[in-house]
């Protein structure tokens, strides 16, 4: 029996390698359930989103798409980078990770503004990427994705988008979208995965037992 040990084990290993990966570790990251579900919104200490913002709308590259919304920038004017945060916590094994989310700016139907938005990836409070769109002409679309390759332990973590302005938010304010949140990592097994991955190496040697004769 022990030659075939190492049969067992290397299924041990399949099975456990497929129950922890994930294709996303994050919950409604394109807000496809038309709210807010798993996030957390919030705003910087002199920042808006907006009025009447953020809303789920439709992403301004393809309708199919869900998206944040908002028009973010100060709520007094001092010059400082400030506007809307949305987080989301999740667990995973550790292990390498990819970061990233789609952005976009749009400027205001009536004139340009001298700052379209400013966009952060934020792990565990710490800036992993950052861009900001810089002016921005009237009805124009800026857009693209931010994404950092990181080290996880294992454990919980805290994803965060902030998307900021240095002037005031208001109805002139461009218009800053948000959407495709991905965290690609390992996942955490759950007790009942684990459970039936158990259960299959247990089969597993019972063939091998039945058929090898050992």
């Amino acid at each position: 029996m022990k030659r075939y040990m190492p049969l067992v084990l290397v299924a041990l290993l399949g099975l456990a390698a497929a129950q922890a990966s994930a294709t996303n570790l994050l919950q409604n990251g394109s807000f496809q359930s038309g709210d807010f579900s798993n996030w957390t919104l919030g705003t910087t200490s002199n920042g808006t989103a907006g009025p009447g913002f953020p809303i789920v709308t439709k992403w301004p590259l393809d309708n199919s798409i869900n998206a944040w919304e908002g028009e973010v920038g100060e709520v007094n004017f001092t010059g400082q980078y400030e506007g809307a945060t949305l987080s989301q916590t999740f667990m995973t094994a550790g292990g390498a990770a990819t970061l990233s989310f789609m952005y976009a700016a749009m400027g205001n139907i009536d004139h340009g503004n001298a700052d379209g938005g400013d966009f952060r990836l934020v792990l565990d409070g710490t800036t992993l990427q950052d861009l900001d769109v810089g002016a921005i002409d009237q009805q124009q679309i800026i857009n693209g994705t931010l994404s950092a390759n990181v080290n996880l332990s294992a454990g919980t973590h805290t994803f965060e988008i902030e998307v900021l302005r240095r002037y005031l938010g208001n109805v002139n304010t461009p218009f800053q979208y948000v959407t495709g949140a991905d965290v690609e990592g390992n996942g955490v097994p759950e007790p009942g995965s684990l459970v039936l991955m158990g259960s299959g190496v247990m089969g597993l040697a019972g063939v091998l037992r039945r058929k090898l004769g050992f």
